[in-house]
């Protein structure tokens, strides 16, 4: 391999207090605390909208947002989803349809973001992607980010990464870990948390996490409308057997993408790429978010292998439009709407800080002096090997 080293003109240098990466909901919430304290604060994202995976990546259920006994955590979170709820309503749901999940109805948290932003003080640039940092001993004291116009000089006195990658962790040579680590089955057993969805399992299908690096899968969230959600319920998050939904094997091997990534032969459970129907209710009563596509293997923070993820991830949306239509009561008369604009990655850089958080933490809710925000949903791991549940 032949490496090579260029040189390009910075067209513009920039000063700020904050700068941060990432306009997903962390990056910012991030920025409007900064601005309010006073800083000024800049925002950089890549693509040309925010919100992130729960923006274009449509991915609706916002569950960690009350105690386990129902009190809300409250601080800007309950901010956001208030006004996203207020927004969806107005604009969304017609003739005061029951609400589904209007508190992070995608394309009205974007805008919910940006006018978060914009009313807190701090600036935002769009289109713009971190290349480099520069560094002075261990201080980070600018960032190098690409734009239209050119690369961009951006000092700071603090940077926050929010890019959900870890980018400017990886760039500031700062440790990190990618995958599973060994050991990790073993872990799991001895802090009782080697359960899946609050049930008992074979841990044996599991072994494979004693490999390092295993990485979960990756997934495009999708929207269909006209759904019967009351009877498409009852399929819900469970795994799918042939006899099921009365379908044979020879009917399914006809099926056009019989055999494709994903719907590979799984004995006599369906073989769709997670194994399982999962759905959640959208905006509307009548709309279904669909989490069922499924590609494994994928390594989010190498180019060859995400453009792999996102071109079989992209082809199976369509093919599960089509075996919902056909098969799955509750969709007979459903349409689809739209997918997201960018893969769903669930999996890539962890940053080795100070103090890692562990999973015993959690289950003991242990408390922490310098926490900056609060959590309630479950450890949610994905098979990186496929169709296990979940």
């Amino acid at each position: 391999m032949n490496n090579y080293t260029f040189s390009s003109k910075i067209s513009k240098i920039k000063q700020y207090d904050v700068v941060i990466v990432g306009g997903g909901v962390a990056g910012c919430a991030s920025a409007a605390i900064a601005a309010r304290k006073g800083l000024k604060t800049l925002l950089i994202e890549q693509e040309g909208t925010l919100g992130g995976q729960a923006g274009p990546g449509i991915v609706t259920p916002l569950s960690s947002t009350h105690s386990s006994d129902n009190i809300n955590f409250g601080g800007i979170l309950k901010e956001i989803t208030d006004q996203t709820t207020t927004l969806a309503i107005k604009y969304c749901i017609p003739n005061k349809e029951r609400i589904g999940e209007a508190l992070c109805a995608p394309h009205i948290l974007k805008y919910v973001l940006l006018n978060l932003i914009i009313d807190s003080g701090a600036e935002i640039m769009f289109h713009t992607t971190l290349t480099d940092v520069v560094r002075n001993d261990r201080k980070l004291e600018s960032i190098i980010a690409f734009t239209k116009s050119g690369y961009w000089k951006i000092d700071a006195k603090y940077f926050i990464d929010a890019s959900g990658d870890g980018d400017l962790v990886a760039l500031s040579n700062e440790e990190f870990v990618v995958g599973s680590e060994p050991n990790v089955f073993n872990y799991l057993k001895e802090t009782g948390m080697d359960t899946i969805h609050s049930e008992q399992n074979d841990m044996a299908n599991y072994k494979t996490y004693d490999t390092n690096g295993k990485l979960q899968p990756v997934s495009i969230f999708f929207t269909m409308g006209g759904v019967d959600y009351e009877k498409a319920q009852n399929f819900n998050n469970q795994t799918i057997h042939y006899l099921t939904l009365g379908i044979s094997k020879e009917e399914f091997e006809k099926l056009p993408y019989a055999g494709s990534c994903g719907f590979e032969e799984n004995g006599e459970k369906l073989p769709l790429p997670q194994g399982r129907i999962l759905i959640s209710r959208g905006v509307r009563d009548d709309v279904a978010v669909i989490n069922m596509s499924r590609v494994i293997g994928i390594n989010g923070i190498e180019s060859e292998s995400l453009n792999d993820g996102e071109i079989k991830a992209q082809k199976q949306v369509l093919y599960l439009v089509d075996f919902l239509k056909r098969f799955v009561p509750g969709f007979n008369h459903s349409y689809f709407l739209e997918s997201a604009s960018t893969l769903g990655i669930r999996e890539t850089r962890r940053l080795v800080g100070r103090y890692v958080l562990s999973g015993k933490d959690v289950i003991l809710c242990r408390k922490f002096d310098d926490a900056i925000a609060r959590g309630s949903y479950m450890i949610d791991i994905h098979d990186p090997n496929g169709k296990t549940k979940p």
